[in-house]
């Protein structure tokens, strides 16, 4: 008898195959994680060079921001500069507990940073810092992965693996802060924009108008659970931040 015939692959499956076996996916890996880390932190990197080279203006920032002692106009940005460049520092220099360090020295700045500035009230800022917020515990989550797998302080058992995952639930949460408030204030303007015709009044828009939002903001709503729960949250991910940056260069 005829040995059987090798089940066919898809054009996508031979595809994936050629690439495995021409590129070194553990070496792409490693460098898509080295980006990640810059992207990451370079807000913080950003920020602080931005205080490094305008001191001046950052003390008479603090002054706006309501800080009366003027020991304190040169107090908090030194700060700030110290801050986020050692946490910047740690993040990109180590993946272990010098990384987890990196991270708490950057959240806890973000919790400050609007506080500081007199920006809480802000909130498109707040939303930003959240959204900040939580590409860092992502990281953080992973770091701590790492040390469960390969234990560097002695932590071990269900506990130890449980904390990356609540880590991580909670930075997805975080992350899509801004992009959900962005992607439906967008979804209003653009629904108020189309020639659906005019409601009862002044403000008050018509029932195509609000029909369309409504779909817009349950579509925007889904994509935004989706990275929450983990589902093609990779790709969803890159579809929200194209969506963002096309809104942003328009």
């Amino acid at each position: 008898a005829a040995p059987p015939s090798p089940p066919q692959r898809s054009m996508l499956e031979r595809y994936k195959v050629t690439v495995e076996e021409r590129v070194n996916l553990k070496h792409v890996h490693r460098r898509l994680q080295v980006v990640a880390k810059l992207l990451i932190v370079a807000t913080f990197v950003e920020d602080a060079l931005r205080v490094l080279f305008t001191f001046g203006v950052q003390q008479q920032s603090m002054e706006i921001a309501g800080w009366t002692s003027p020991a304190l106009h040169t107090l908090l940005p030194l700060l700030s500069l110290a801050v986020q460049s050692c946490g910047a520092l740690l993040v990109l220099a180590s993946s272990g507990v010098g990384g987890e360090v990196g991270c708490y020295l950057l959240l806890g700045w973000c919790v400050w940073h609007p506080f500081m500035y007199g920006q809480a009230g802000n909130r498109e800022f707040v939303l930003e810092t959240a959204t900040i917020s939580g590409g860092l515990l992502i990281l953080l989550s992973h770091l701590l992965l790492l040390r469960t797998k390969a234990p560097l302080l002695g932590e071990s058992g269900p506990g130890a693996v449980g904390t990356p995952a609540r880590v991580q639930a909670v930075g997805r949460v975080l992350l899509v802060s801004f992009f959900l408030s962005f992607a439906l204030s967008l979804a209003h303007s653009w629904a108020v924009s189309l020639p659906l015709g005019a409601g009862d009044g002044p403000g008050v828009w018509g029932r195509g108008t609000q029909a369309v939002e409504l779909v817009l903001s349950l579509l925007v709503l889904s994509l935004c659970g989706l990275v929450v729960l983990g589902m093609k949250s990779r790709h969803v991910a890159l579809l929200l931040a194209a969506a963002v940056f096309a809104a942003a260069v328009s």
